[in-house]
């Protein structure tokens, strides 16, 4: 039996492990197993804080289907308030160690909330794509947003059949996040998500963030920026620079505990 902690950021939801208890396990198989909504938990991917030579901790991530992503916005949260509640490191700034680079982590709200610096965005050429423009933008895992003219289309938009053909698309080579993205006004967006290896979720961290940038550097939205996602929502902000940090607050739940018996 294995222990694990379920927690959720805007209703993007984990499934967490301790190192001890999963080092040298199969991690993909386990989250594809532990993350079934039918014979497992259910959970969009699983977390492990892991020890680190460079900071921190280390976040260790599998998406639901076993894949690993290099970043996680909402599930680093997470990662962030369990590890400083379970004693597995201290104080209320955290270095975490992660697939795109250290992020810092800071606690807010005894936990529930926390301002994380997701690094500089990156963009690449926009693409034509199933009659969209997607414009690429990495948060040190790939984005595709898409703007669309109306609320009502993000909302009437069939993103179990758009999501997984622009995700395998071969303009992108290692798949992709995708988002579909209506500006309510210049500090607030409405946004669904179709993540890679997850399929559609209630929420996306680098998601947001890469939206939000996508917005300001179109010239359609200045920071901070609220994303308005179907399980809640997120701020970010971003002066719109090169080179410059972008930074994301969002709260982080927790949502039940037990043992898997898989």
């Amino acid at each position: 039996m294995t222990a694990f902690t379920k927690m959720h950021g805007a209703g993007n939801d984990f499934l967490l492990f301790d190192w001890e208890e999963v080092e040298g396990a199969d991690l993909a198989e386990l989250a594809r197993r532990a993350c079934d909504r039918h014979f497992g938990v259910g959970a969009d991917g699983i977390l492990v804080p892991a020890p680190s030579a460079s900071a921190d901790l280390r976040m260790v991530y599998r998406n639901a289907d076993g894949s690993p992503s290099e970043m996680c916005g909402n599930g680093i949260r997470c990662l962030a308030r369990y590890a400083r509640d379970r004693g597995i490191v201290s104080g209320d700034v955290l270095a975490v160690e992660t697939g795109a680079g250290v992020r810092k982590v800071a606690l807010l709200e005894g936990g529930r909330a926390s301002r994380v610096e997701m690094g500089s965005p990156a963009f690449g050429a926009p693409v034509a794509l199933l009659g969209h423009r997607f414009v690429r933008v990495s948060m040190g895992n790939p984005h595709a947003v898409a703007f669309l003219p109306a609320e009502e289309a993000v909302e009437r938009l069939d993103l179990r059949s758009v999501g997984p053909r622009v995700e395998r698309d071969p303009a992108f080579p290692g798949r992709t996040n995708v988002e579909f993205v209506c500006v309510r006004g210049p500090h607030e967006l409405r946004m669904r998500i179709w993540e890679r290896g997850a399929g559609e979720t209630l929420a996306s961290g680098s998601g947001s963030c890469a939206a939000a940038a996508a917005a300001i550097r179109e010239g359609l939205a200045r920071g901070p920026v609220r994303v308005i996602l179907d399980g809640g929502e997120v701020e970010v902000e971003w002066s719109g620079r090169e080179g410059d940090p972008l930074y994301m607050r969002g709260p982080a739940e927790y949502v039940c505990e037990g043992r898997l018996l898989l």
